[in-house]
């Protein structure tokens, strides 16, 4: 059984390697993250842009007006570890 914490960390890590650690490494001024405990699994997703004026150092607050064209979300199950993925826009 995993904690939340090894869970998120799994979730964060996949969706990461999912969209590439490079591509997210290079553009990590301009990408987000964010992680929820669902009772049975952890929720987890990365958000990337390419668009270099999207600066989040800036202050930027997110609203549903703004949506990243590159995404991983996916889920961790507490139990057994198995990520599955809810959506995927690769670079």
């Amino acid at each position: 059984m995993l904690t939340y914490e090894k869970a998120k960390k799994i979730g964060l890590d996949a969706c990461v390697d999912k969209l590439g650690r490079d591509f997210v490494m290079k553009h990590r001024k301009t990408s987000s993250s964010a992680y929820g405990d669902r009772g049975d699994h952890a929720y987890c997703f990365v958000g990337v842009s390419d668009v270099p004026d999207m600066d989040m150092d800036d202050g930027l607050v997110l609203t549903s007006n703004h949506s990243f064209p590159y995404v991983a979300r996916c889920t961790v199950d507490y139990i057994d570890g198995e990520v599955n993925f809810l959506e995927c826009s690769l670079p």
